[in-house]
């Protein structure tokens, strides 16, 4: 096999389509680790939401404790009023009395305000736990495409690889280092076609002598500025394969 224009694209096909399977390779474990801070983030956040509503409930219980311990005074100190017999005695009962339920009707407006706080937050709080639970299946989801695509996409890669090992035979053997060189540094961009008598990865003319040897195919040809290994593209070995005629000129008319 030898180094022709077609055999230097197709390698050069081969070398982009297994850098494109690699890059899907490292894209989804990229895209599935975003989501998954993601999930973490909305995560934490709604513990934070969760502590809040628990302490929500906790206030509500103490105020609860505190009404029942000022109604339980109050109580006490109604049966000390029917008790007691001195006049100033039963007006101190009465201020006191009157003193405790003030207090607990602030208590009460307490409860009455945390309940409606904790019904609101707890609505807030059971949209977002469903929400997060919703994005957490597809976190999941997305984990086990993303494992099944890496499965086909390895097969397919090795299956390019193997490709590519063979078409490199097209290679001289003189040559073969030097080409294996520029792809360690290039990767899939070490080859590039010629258009237009400029190298397409660099945009630098090619000399003459260059495109001869391109057009000959005696030797692989390197790009001297971007040290890319060079073919001819489609229409530029179309036109080296299928050079125009020269048009016959016209003949002269006898004279009479």
């Amino acid at each position: 096999m030898s180094a022709t224009s077609d055999a230097l694209r197709d390698l050069h096909t081969l070398h982009q389509r297994a850098r494109a399977i690699r890059d899907r390779l490292q894209s989804g474990p990229k895209t599935l680790a975003a989501r998954t801070a993601a999930l973490a983030a909305r995560t934490a956040d709604l513990e934070k939401a969760r502590k809040v509503l628990q302490d929500a409930k906790v206030g509500i219980k103490k105020n609860e404790h505190a009404l029942q311990a000022s109604q339980a005074k109050i109580d006490d100190l109604k049966v000390k009023l029917n008790l007691v017999k001195k006049n100033e005695e039963y007006k101190a009962l009465q201020n006191q009395i009157a003193h405790d339920t003030t207090a607990m009707g602030k208590y009460e407006d307490q409860v009455l305000q945390g309940y409606e706080t904790i019904e609101a937050q707890g609505a807030e709080f059971a949209k977002a736990e469903a929400e997060v639970k919703a994005f957490s299946d597809e976190v999941d989801a997305l984990k086990k495409t993303i494992a099944d695509l890496a499965v086909a996409q390895k097969a397919q890669l090795a299956e390019l690889e193997a490709a590519i090992v063979g078409a490199e035979d097209s290679i001289p053997i003189d040559q073969r280092e030097q080409y294996r060189r520029v792809v360690r540094q290039l990767g899939a961009d070490a080859l590039a076609p010629v258009e237009g008598g400029a190298c397409v990865g660099c945009y630098t003319a090619v000399t003459t002598q260059m495109l001869n040897e391109l057009i000959n195919r005696d030797a692989l040809t390197f790009c001297k500025s971007c040290g890319r290994l060079l073919y001819l593209a489609d229409s530029e070995a179309d036109s080296s394969r299928n050079p125009e005629k020269p048009k016959p000129k016209p003949r002269a008319r006898a004279k009479t």
